[in-house]
This record gives C-alpha cells, structure tokens and sequence, in this order.
C-alpha cells in the first residue's frame, strides 16, 4: 500500500460518524461500524480480492486510522502545550494532516474531560474501596477476637468439666477399693481356719459358705456379699 490515499480515507472515515464520534448514536452500533469498514475495504480494495485478503485490508485500514488520530491528539496536546509556555523547544513544523483531521476537535475534547472526570470517579472510589477494605478487616478481626475469646471460654469450661468429672471417678474408685479392700481382708482372715478344717468337712463348709453368700446377695440390692449382714455362721462340725 505504498500509493496508499490517506487523505481519501480520512474524508471517507468522516462520512461515517459511527467510525469516529463517539457522541453519535450510532457510534455504539457494532453492526453498523462492521458494515462502514467492509465498504471501506469495498472502496480501497475493489472486488477482485480474496476473503482473507480482504480481512488483512480491514486490518490495515483501522490500524491506519488509529495511528491518524492518535497523531492528532498528539498535535493538539503539543499546540495546547505551546500555548500554555510548556511546550517551548518542541518541533514547530505541524502534523501534516492536522487540518484534515480537525473535524475530531469536538470529540477529543469531549474524550480528555471524559478521561478527567473517569479519572476523579476513580480516585473516588478507589478511596472509598480503600475505606471499605479497611472498616471489612477492622469488623473480620473484631469477629475473629469474639470467636476465639468464646472458643477459649468453651475451653476452659470443657476443662473444668472434665476435671470435675475425673476427680468424681477417682473418688468413687477410692471408695470402691477400698470396700474390696475389706472384703479381700476379711476372706484372708479365714485362710488360716479354712486350712485347720478336716478335708472331709471341707467341702461341706464351702458349700454352706457359698449358700450364704447367695442368700445374702438376694437379701442385698447391691449385690455385695457382706458377713457382717448374716447373723449366723457356719458350723464347720
């Protein structure tokens, strides 16, 4: 494309507002902006090319226009800075299609107070983002503190349960050992007696001994066999 027609481009991207003017209402209708480029390929092309061909074209062509507008913005920054003193020692010769392109004055002023006034709404909330980060971690750590002040107030109560709950255990235990304890005692005491006995009466004592130890567990509802609750005593003769 090196007899490329810049100026034929230009004029034919101005004839179509959707391409260009972001403040139309069709600048918002895709299909229209897809119909206006394919016309331009169309008009830069002819007919006679292939459907990849023409898509290179259609490339070529938006990627033209762009490098076009943004060379005037930068031509209309560049003015703005030599009007203003802070431009002064930049080129002085101007952007050659910059009166061409004048017809997008209005729409990169428009743009640069849009991109002003995006800018301000995004400091605005990225402070109030910022705001909202810090009072979300301020409550996630109050929250936190409740949840662990009350994990460790169920902590300790558990331990205390489990504290009370195991010197119950232990004193019933004591007590239990030591009512075995006299039982075991008291049988020891009849050791020495039971070996005096005859071998022949022996067994007869075991027996008789044995049927006290049953009568007395079904007159006791715990189910202890205790002497001490018999009034009588085996005759071992």
């Amino acid at each position: 494309m090196s007899n490329f027609d810049t100026e034929r481009l230009i004029i034919e991207i101005q004839s179509r507002p959707s391409l260009w003017d972001s403040s139309a209402t069709e600048y918002a209708n895709r299909d229209l902006k897809q119909r206006n480029w394919e016309e331009l390929v169309e008009i830069f092309g002819g007919g006679d090319l292939s459907t990849a061909e023409k898509k290179e074209l259609g490339q070529e062509l938006q990627k033209r226009w762009k490098n076009l507008r943004g060379c005037y913005v930068r031509e209309v920054k560049r003015q703005n800075d030599i009007k203003s003193g802070s431009g002064a020692g930049s080129r002085k010769s101007e952007y050659v299609y910059y009166k061409q392109l004048q017809f997008l004055q209005e729409v990169v002023a428009i743009r640069d107070a849009d991109i002003q006034e995006e800018s301000t709404e995004d400091s605005r909330n990225e402070e109030a983002q910022t705001q909202d980060t810090q009072n979300n971690v301020e409550k996630r750590s109050r929250k936190r503190k409740r949840f662990q002040t009350k994990q460790q107030n169920f902590q300790n109560e558990t331990d205390h349960l489990v504290e009370v709950l195991n010197r119950s255990i232990e004193r019933k235990g004591q007590r239990e050992k030591s009512e075995d304890d006299e039982d075991r005692m008291f049988l020891l005491s009849l050791l020495t007696s039971l070996k005096s006995v005859p071998p022949e009466k022996k067994m007869t004592l075991k027996i008789n001994m044995m049927s006290l130890i049953n009568e007395a567990m079904q007159e006791n509802p715990r189910g202890r066999s205790t002497f001490r609750e018999h009034s009588g005593s085996p005759d071992p003769h």
